[in-house]
C-alpha cells in the first residue's frame, strides 16, 4: 500500500516530469517533423526486414516515433503516435498524436517483447475504443495464442447487459512500429479508470467517493485487515489519500461472525455487488487464471453525493495471459483446479449461495459459457489476426527458449480448445455437486 507524504512527492514528481516530457517531445516532434528512422528498441533476435514504408497489414498498424531515444525501461520517452486502419499503407489523413511512452508490466517486462504504455497530452480516440489518454500495447509474449487477455475481457463484457454492465478493457490486434522496427503483434487496452466504470468525478463536498484499487499481489486474498496487497486508482493518490472503504470492507470480511456476514440488512450484499461477483468468480473458474484470484483485478466503487451509502464494490478483472490453460509463466495448467479467495470461501459456506452460483453457472452454459459459443470466439480471433501471427512468429523466433515449451500458435489453439473441453466438463459436476452437499 502507498500512503505517505514521500508517495505523494514522488508521484507529484513523476506526473510533471511526464508533462514535462510530452511538451519536450511534441515541441521536438513538431520542429522535426514525424519520422521513421531505424532503432533498436527491443531484443533483435530473429528481426525481419520489415519496414513501415513497404508494410501493408491486415490488421490497424500503431506507428511510435521517439527520435531515436530507446525505450526500455519505466521512464517516460516523448513520443509522437499514429494508429493506421487495416491495409493503409501511408500516412494520408492520419494526424499524429503526442506524449509520452515506457516498459510497462511487471514479470513480463523481462521479457525480449516489451509491453508498453502510452501517455497522451489529449484524450485521444483510436480505432472504435473510447477516447483516452492512457493506452496499453499488451505484448502477449508468454501467450501464444496472443489472445488470452482479449478473450478473457471480451467474454466477461458478454457475460453482462445494458442494466448491469461487466466492466473490462475494450481492446483491439494491431502491429506495432517502434522508430520504424517491426515488434509485433500487440493488443491495443484501454486503460481501467474511472471513465471505462462510468464513475462520478472526486468532488470533496460528497459524501462518499468514486474509489478504484488495483489488487497487485496475493496479499489481497481478503483475509486480512487493512489494505496491503493494493494500489489506490482512484481518487488519483496525489489528489486524496482514499484507504478507508478498502479497509473497510477487507475488516468486514476477514473479521465478521457469520451471521453477521450474511445478515441481509447490513451484511456482505450491502456491501459488494454480489451478481458482479459471482460473475467474477466463474470467469476466473472458467479461465483458471491462478494470478488472479488473489491479485491482478480492480475493485470499484461509485462515488455519491449525499447519504446513505448505497453504492456497492464491484470487480473488472485484469491480466489474463496466465489462463485457459497455460499459467502465468507459460507452462500448462491442469483442468481440474478450483480456485478461490477468502471473500469466495466464506460466501460458499452458505447453501444458498452455493445454489445461486451454481444456477448462473448453468444459465451462462446455455450462452456465453458453452463451447459453440467460446469455441467461435476463439476462431473468430484466429480470423482477425490472419498472416500477423507468421509476422510476429518470424520477429520473435529466436527468442523461443523464453518459453517452457515449443508450441506454435496453431497447436497453442488446438491444445486451448480441448483443455475448455475438459475444463467445462469438469466444472459441471464440480459446481453442482458443491450446490447439492
Amino acid at each position: 500500500m502507498k500512503t505517505g507524504g514521500m508517495w505523494k512527492m514522488y508521484k507529484i514528481t513523476n506526473r510533471l516530469t511526464s508533462i514535462g516530457n510530452a511538451i519536450v517531445g511534441l515541441i521536438l516532434l513538431w520542429i522535426t517533423g514525424f519520422c521513421a528512422v531505424g532503432q533498436n528498441a527491443g531484443d533483435n533476435a530473429g528481426k525481419p526486414a520489415f519496414s513501415f514504408g513497404s508494410f501493408t497489414s491486415n490488421l490497424p498498424v500503431v506507428v511510435i516515433d521517439t527520435q531515436k531515444k530507446p525505450v526500455v525501461d519505466r521512464n517516460m520517452i516523448p513520443c509522437s503516435v499514429r494508429v493506421l486502419p487495416a491495409n493503409k499503407t501511408n500516412f494520408a489523413g492520419v494526424n499524429p498524436c503526442f506524449g509520452s511512452v515506457r516498459v510497462h508490466g511487471a514479470t513480463s517486462s523481462g521479457y525480449p517483447k516489451k509491453s508498453y504504455r502510452i501517455s497522451l497530452t489529449n484524450d485521444t480516440q483510436f480505432l472504435d475504443l473510447r477516447k483516452n489518454s492512457q493506452w496499453i500495447l499488451n505484448a502477449a509474449f508468454i501467450d501464444r495464442s496472443l489472445m488470452r487477455h482479449k478473450l478473457a475481457y471480451d467474454l466477461f463484457m458478454k457475460m453482462g447487459t445494458p442494466e448491469r454492465p461487466r466492466y473490462a478493457a475494450g481492446s483491439r490486434f494491431v502491429e506495432v512500429f517502434l522508430n520504424d522496427e517491426y515488434m509485433g503483434v500487440y493488443l491495443l487496452m484501454e486503460k481501467v479508470n474511472r471513465k471505462l466504470f462510468n464513475l462520478i468525478k472526486f468532488d470533496t463536498n460528497n459524501f462518499s467517493h468514486s474509489c478504484i484499487y488495483k489488487a497487485v499481489d496475493h496479499a489481497a486474498n481478503f483475509d486480512q485487515t487493512g489494505a496491503n496487497g493494493y494500489e489506490q486508482q482512484e481518487p488519483e493518490p496525489e489528489i486524496f489519500q482514499y484507504w478507508k472503504p478498502l479497509q473497510e470492507l477487507n475488516t468486514f470480511i476477514s473479521t465478521s461472525k457469520k451471521e453477521d456476514f450474511f445478515n441481509p440488512t447490513n451484511g456482505i450484499e450491502s456491501q459488494i455487488d454480489i451478481e458482479n461477483a459471482i460473475d467474477f468468480h466463474l470467469l476466473v473458474l472458467l479461465t483458471s487464471n491462478s494470478d488472479g484470484i488473489t491479485k491482478n483485478y480492480f475493485l470499484a466503487r461509485n462515488g455519491q453525493k449525499e447519504p446513505p451509502q448505497r453504492e456497492k464494490f464491484f470487480f473488472a478483472p485484469w491480466d489474463y495471459d496466465g489462463s485457459f490453460g497455460r499459467n502465468w509463466d507459460g507452462n500448462r495448467y491442469p483442468h481440474d483446479a478450483w480456485l478461490s479467495n477468502r471473500l469466495f470461501d466464506r460466501l460458499n459456506e452458505s447453501k444458498e449461495y452455493r445454489k445461486r452460483f451454481a444456477a448462473r453457472y448453468n444459465e451462462l452454459r446455455k450462452t456465453v459459457f458453452s463451447e459453440e459459443s467460446l469455441f467461435g470466439m476463439i476462431d473468430e480471433n484466429v480470423r482477425t489476426l490472419g498472416d500477423a501471427v507468421k509476422r510476429n512468429a518470424e520477429r520473435w523466433k529466436n527468442a523461443i527458449n523464453y518459453y517452457p515449451d515449443r508450441t506454435t500458435f496453431d497447436e497453442d489453439i488446438s491444445y486451448m480448445k480441448e483443455w475448455l473441453r475438459k475444463r467445462l466438463k469438469w466444472l459441471d459436476d464440480e459446481i453442482n455437486r458443491r450446490a447439492n452437499n
